[in-house]
């Protein structure tokens, strides 16, 4: 884990799969979901369709799709979502902004030994964003909070 001006990023042995069956994400007011299986139009696929059908809290934005933090363990498990190659975006209050189109979380890109995407500090502060998670080869992550940083690194198999 490193510190970049007002995050912690880092990588760990793990994926979104582990971090929202540990109920983590169910803490927030939403999780913007930006990639499903290396998919990255939501509103334009089957999966993202069927999110949306799910609950009337969920709702397109941009290219991806809001779920209210305390259902996305339940959507996650009814629609078996996060196999690898997902993105998604924490918050504590309603997201009306979506997320740039070149700014991306999920592998190949090891956040913590390579450059840290371009306009990720700025997006998250900007958004008031908490946690940001992509994975598929290991999890990255970004998050303004040292203590969701160690709960993180906690989850690491290795």
């Amino acid at each position: 884990m490193r510190k970049i001006e007002n995050l912690m990023v880092g990588w760990v042995n793990t994926n979104i799969r582990t971090v929202v069956s540990e109920g983590l994400l169910s803490r927030f007011h939403s999780v913007f979901i930006t990639s499903i299986d290396s998919t990255t139009d939501i509103p334009a696929s089957v999966i993202g369709k069927r999110i949306v059908a799910t609950d009337p809290g969920c709702a397109f934005l941009g290219v991806g799709v809001i779920v209210p933090g305390e259902i996305i363990v339940r959507v996650a498990a009814t629609l078996n979502l996060f196999n690898g190659f997902d993105e998604l975006w924490c918050f504590e209050r309603p997201l009306t902004m979506p997320k740039p189109s070149d700014l991306w979380l999920v592998s190949p890109l090891n956040i913590e030994i390579q450059t840290a995407p371009r306009g990720l500090t700025f997006w998250m502060a900007e958004t008031d964003c908490k946690l940001a998670l992509g994975d598929g080869i290991g999890l990255n992550f970004a998050t303004p909070q040292e203590e969701i940083a160690r709960l993180l690194e906690h989850l690491d198999d290795d």
